[in-house]
């Protein structure tokens, strides 16, 4: 179970909307890994879309011990064959993708969904993280508010890891107790989960409609 309650299931959508999205705006890992099989003959098996493959290939044995001078030059290199090994690797590679940008048009995500998003599936902090803390502010004002909001989206980013503020430290750093501030976390954090959770599904209703 992830923080908030929602199943894994969910959080599996949210990541592959994420990784489909920052693949396509050129951000994050834009490749899948992969090792496959080849042939004897040299060719390889498919790979998934969206991937790139280079067969590994090694110098073999010399085929020709000698070549003709080219331009009276007596340094000729010999002809060696090179032959691939049994297995492929997929390399970086970036394409557009120009569905994914669609959907987030035809998805009309209002409020803050789009700039949460956008923010968790590229961690561009600076351009996305202002709009976010703009509505957050806006449906859960308060003094520690704007604090709340930064410790809960970190968490949130750091889903599964573990965030670099400890909540007791700003806790006290603030003036207040560490439950009081706990529980405004857990708050602002279930707000904002709510939002990626819906911004998620209505983006990949309209990636695949």
């Amino acid at each position: 179970m992830a923080d908030g309650g929602q199943t894994v299931d969910q959080w599996d959508l949210v990541e592959l909307a994420a990784r489909r999205l920052a693949r396509a705006l050129g951000t994050g890992y834009s490749w899948h890994p992969d090792v496959r099989e080849a042939t004897k003959s040299g060719g390889a098996t498919p790979l998934p879309p969206l991937s790139s493959a280079l067969a590994i290939s090694r110098r073999g044995q010399v085929t020709e011990g000698a070549a003709k001078s080219i331009g009276g030059s007596r340094h000729v290199r010999r002809q060696q064959e090179w032959s691939k090994s049994r297995g492929v690797v997929a390399v970086p590679s970036y394409r557009l993708d120009s569905d994914a940008l669609a959907a987030l048009s035809f998805a009309k995500l209002d409020g803050p969904l789009e700039a949460i998003l956008l923010l968790y599936a590229t961690g561009d902090v600076n351009r996305y993280w202002p709009v976010v803390k703009r509505f957050g502010l806006a449906v859960r004002p308060g003094v520690f508010g704007e604090e709340s909001l930064l410790d809960a989206m970190e968490r949130l980013l750091c889903f599964r890891r573990s965030a670099k503020t400890p909540l007791d430290g700003r806790a006290k750093a603030l003036g207040i107790r560490a439950s009081t501030y706990r529980d405004e976390v857990k708050r602002s954090g279930a707000m904002l989960e709510s939002w990626l959770q819906r911004a998620t599904v209505r983006y990949m209703n309209a990636l695949f409609r």
